[in-house]
């Protein structure tokens, strides 16, 4: 079968292909692709099991590939696309969007519900880093700690822009860039709060 799994949120997609490939999977760029590859890629088999798990990563920004996706719905393997984005207008995606032998989901990045709560957990933090944690543990019931981090991040940049000889705003800005690469290490991807916390704790020092 042929599962797509697209949007922003790289990780959460990231995530699902392993859940349905396994530990064990091939991985395929697609730019290293000729569209003569494609049926060994999806209809031959491996020296050693009939069945392979293959992950390929943005076929969709080659329309000489994509525009054949179709040909190979038959598949006898696990197959999951990956793209950042996809062109909803284009016929193959409505084609295969249709298609009942195609698992295909969107991913998109949380956003702050309350971006004004972001902005004073941000602010208090600088200032008072306990009293920050305090309304953290509040905003935990209600948002997502990505959008949490990005939020944060604007503030900082916005911080950096007002103010960008400061060296405390761009040690700021540079440890948020840090955090946010973090939090899409497997390390984290199931508690990503204790990297807000564990930012909060240091800001005093930067």
């Amino acid at each position: 079968m042929i599962h797509i799994f697209y949007g922003d949120d790289r990780l959460k997609s990231e995530a699902e292909a392993k859940k349905v490939l396994g530990e064990s999977y091939e991985v395929i760029d697609a730019t290293t692709l000729e569209p003569s590859n494609l049926p060994t890629l999806f209809l031959g088999a491996s020296l050693f099991e009939e069945k392979r798990n293959i992950l390929i990563k943005d076929l969709f920004s080659r329309k000489e590939l994509y525009n054949d996706v179709e040909k190979y719905l038959n598949t006898p393997h696990e197959v999951v696309i990956l793209e950042d984005k996809l062109t909803g207008t284009l016929t193959v995606v409505k084609n295969l969007k249709k298609s009942t032998e195609v698992d295909m989901k969107e991913f998109k990045k949380a956003e702050v519900k309350n971006a004004f709560l972001a902005f004073n957990i941000y602010d208090m933090a600088l200032k008072n880093p306990k009293k920050a944690l305090e309304m953290l543990n509040e905003a935990k019931e209600t948002e997502d700690a990505y959008a949490m981090i990005g939020a944060f991040a604007s503030s900082a940049i916005k911080n950096l822009k007002a103010a960008p000889n400061s060296k405390r705003n761009k040690n700021i800005v540079k440890e948020l860039a840090k955090i946010d690469n973090l939090s899409k290490t497997t390390k984290f991807s199931e508690n990503p709060w204790l990297l807000v916390e564990s930012f909060i704790l240091r800001l005093e020092k930067m």
